[in-house]
């Protein structure tokens, strides 16, 4: 019952931060200090309790090294007009007519060669927002057909770190889940076209000239600006590691701001912590970026990292876990472990942890290790980017700077969810009806 009630709270707590728009860092800080409470009580020392939050806290230390280069990235881009230059050529290039479902296409495409949601992000993402924002597209609409096209590689590339660790935790093949995704992702991934083209009808994209032209006339432009972006995306594909592929790109960038812009260092140096902004109508276009647009970012995943600890080492979700095996029992799996998942992203700071607990929670009630597979991805995989303190959606949100709200545009993640979910509750009815025949 006490951990029923140290649950309850724990959500509570981000209940309360969210509708009264209440900084969602603190509201974390808040709740790692409840689950010291609860660690506290349960006869764990301070010592104990101590490893435990640094024990979660270093393993996410590669994510929070990744969102401090991403943070200058985006800086530096702008300071050597990378971002302006693919605007400025964008923009002439799209078809206003098919825009959202372009978009979500194009990011699809390359986190399916990559295979990864955050490198998305930070390079088809960014140029994807910035061409909207110039064109005056949704903003909302725009950032959840990206958000979409970025998890499409992220649950279904034979490079994807997601795919393999549900691989590993379910001792099955790879490539034999990756089949069972295609299969399942059909349905889902037409009618998330079609939801993204209606969207798409009669608008008439008005393209913001003044800004666009201002850009052209801010910045000395040549082709070589595209190679910081596509460094990116060709290095992953060659599973260069992501540290050592953004240094790569920031390099490059800096080389150009100072060749093809003519900047200081002391210029790049501000870029790379503050960002660039200009003060004209271009401003809006290609304000942004720098380390310190990040911080936020770097807080929560920080903080709510700490939780990992008291998850694994304490009997917090023991009394869940039981419930959920009797459940199991008597609904459609994929019902169960939508909800569940869903419930388990609200707890875990990222899609990993997400994966992990849901696995967990799971793995005694499925006899059929690649149905467990299958039904994680259509589930814990997709469902982490709905909760928005969760960084699996909120991260590649902040990269290409697009509201929070999109996370309930991306339509890919709802038709993953919803069509597959419906397809095992027919199956389990069927099944039902035989037995009782």
């Amino acid at each position: 019952m006490f951990e029923i009630c140290i649950l309850i709270l724990f959500m509570l707590n981000l209940f309360v931060a969210i509708v009264f728009k209440i900084q969602l860092a603190f509201a974390l800080f808040l709740n790692l200090m409840l689950l010291s409470f609860y660690a506290y009580i349960k006869n764990f020392s301070l010592r104990e309790i101590s490893t435990m939050i640094y024990t979660g806290i270093k393993s996410t230390k590669t994510i929070l090294i990744v969102f401090s280069l991403i943070g200058m990235i985006t800086g530096i881009w702008r300071l050597s007009g990378t971002i302006a230059y693919i605007i400025y050529h964008g923009t002439s290039l799209i078809n206003p007519r098919f825009f959202y479902v372009g978009i979500f296409i194009f990011n699809a495409i390359i986190s399916f060669l990559t295979g990864t949601s955050f490198g998305t992000a930070s390079t088809a993402g960014i140029i994807s927002m910035s061409i909207s924002n110039a064109m005056s597209f949704n903003p909302l609409i725009s950032g959840g057909a990206i958000l979409s096209g970025c998890f499409f590689g992220d649950r279904s590339s034979p490079m994807s770190t997601s795919a393999l660790l549900v691989a590993t935790l379910t001792k099955t093949d790879l490539y034999k889940n990756l089949k069972n995704m295609f299969r399942t992702c059909i349905i889902p991934l037409v009618l998330t076209i079609l939801t993204y083209q209606i969207f798409n009808l009669g608008i008439d994209a008005k393209i913001d000239n003044g800004g666009i032209n201002l850009i052209k006339e801010i910045f000395n432009f040549n082709l070589l600006l595209i190679v910081p972006p596509l460094s990116i995306i060709l290095l992953s594909i060659f599973k260069v590691d992501l540290k050592i592929n953004m240094l790569i790109s920031i390099v490059l960038s800096i080389f150009f701001a100072a060749v093809f812009q003519n900047k200081s260092a002391s210029e790049i140096i501000k870029a790379l912590i503050f960002g660039f902004h200009i003060n004209s109508d271009a401003g809006k276009l290609i304000n942004g970026g720098g380390f310190i647009s990040m911080l936020k970012m770097l807080l929560i995943v920080g903080i709510s990292s700490g939780y990992f600890g008291f998850f694994k080492e304490t009997q917090l979700l023991v009394g869940v876990k039981k419930f959920i095996k009797k459940l199991f029992s008597k609904f459609p799996d994929m019902a169960i472990m939508s909800i569940m998942s869903i419930l388990i992203s609200v707890f875990s700071s990222n899609q990993t942890l997400s994966i992990m607990l849901t696995y967990e929670m799971a793995r005694e009630s499925y006899k059929d290790n690649e149905k467990l597979a299958l039904d994680i991805e259509n589930t814990a995989v997709m469902t982490a980017a709905y909760i928005p303190w969760n960084i699996a959606g909120r991260t590649p949100l902040e990269m290409f700077s697009a509201p929070i709200m999109s996370l309930y545009f991306s339509f890919y993640h709802h038709y993953i969810v919803l069509i597959n979910t419906l397809a095992s509750v027919i199956e389990f009815r069927k099944t039902r009806n035989m037995r009782n025949k």
